[in-house]
């Protein structure tokens, strides 16, 4: 019982150490920003804040999770419902926003159209009975719940890939006369581009894992060090994913700062 104990411990110890730190921050920052911005409930920027609370909700549940391990050790108390938040919720939600950015990018009557806030509020409402479910069946059926999450990933992966050709190809069709590409597809290639990378870098890890054990079960344990690593991969994506936002919208305080200084050496030189 000690040596699984240790396995176990050790197993989530990266992650504990590593995520919530830089992932809490970042993540109420993101949803500060994003409360306080009317008409969120019209935009994709909906699944943007819906994926922060996630994120934020993944790190205080893991950390609570952990304690209660230390405090109560046993193979059922292992068994962290977190791991769900990420592995159903935000490929799901990053999914959305890929599909939103591709109907506004090609299809932009349809997107006018679909622009009321009970659709998205609704989409969000599927995704967390989605990720509740799973929650449920990381709990009671460990198993079955892997299915589950490879078959979700699978879609989700050929789904913003299928988004990030359109739109690409849509990119490539500029305007009469050669004008400049219109700035929203710009914005919107950019969105799947990003939901694509964080999904490979992030979760695929987790599928491959999921295809070893399958093929060398006898060779890998349930909490080897090769799991320990895909999980602290996977958990870094609440990290990942509000940097990318932060980056994108031009809202981290590094870069705050230093456009500030670069625009009070502008006007110190001009003067």
């Amino acid at each position: 019982m000690k040596i699984l104990f240790l396995e176990i411990l050790y197993c989530y110890l990266p992650t504990i150490i590593i995520v919530p730190p830089l992932a809490i921050p970042a993540n109420a920052l993101v949803i500060s920003l994003l409360l306080f911005k009317p008409g969120i409930c019209c935009t994709s920027e909906i699944f943007t804040l819906q994926l922060a609370i996630f994120d934020l909700l993944f790190c205080f549940i893991i950390l609570s999770e952990f304690i209660r391990f230390l405090w109560l050790p046993s193979v059922e108390s292992a068994n962290f419902v977190a791991w769900s938040l990420s592995q159903a919720g935000g490929p799901l939600l990053l999914c959305l926003l890929s599909l939103d950015s591709y109907i506004a990018v090609c299809h932009p009557l349809v997107f006018l159209r679909l622009k009321v806030p009970r659709l998205r509020l609704s989409m969000c409402f599927v995704v967390n009975v989605v990720t509740a479910l799973s929650c449920l069946l990381m709990k009671y059926s460990r198993p079955l719940r892997w299915k589950v999450i490879m078959v979700l990933l699978c879609c989700v992966i050929a789904i913003i890939s299928t988004c990030s050709v359109l739109i690409l190809r849509s990119l490539r069709q500029t305007g009469p006369g050669g004008k400049e590409l219109h700035p929203m597809k710009k914005r919107a290639f950019k969105i799947v581009l990003t939901s694509f990378v964080l999904v490979i870098v992030h979760y695929s890890p987790s599928f491959c894992e999921y295809l070893l054990r399958a093929c060398l079960s006898s060779l890998l344990g349930p909490y080897s060090a090769l799991t320990s690593v895909t999980y602290t991969v996977l958990s870094l994506s609440s990290v990942a994913q509000p940097l990318c936002y932060l980056k994108r919208t031009k809202k981290l305080p590094c870069r705050r700062g230093s456009a500030a200084e670069t625009k009070t050496v502008t006007t110190a030189l001009r003067r």
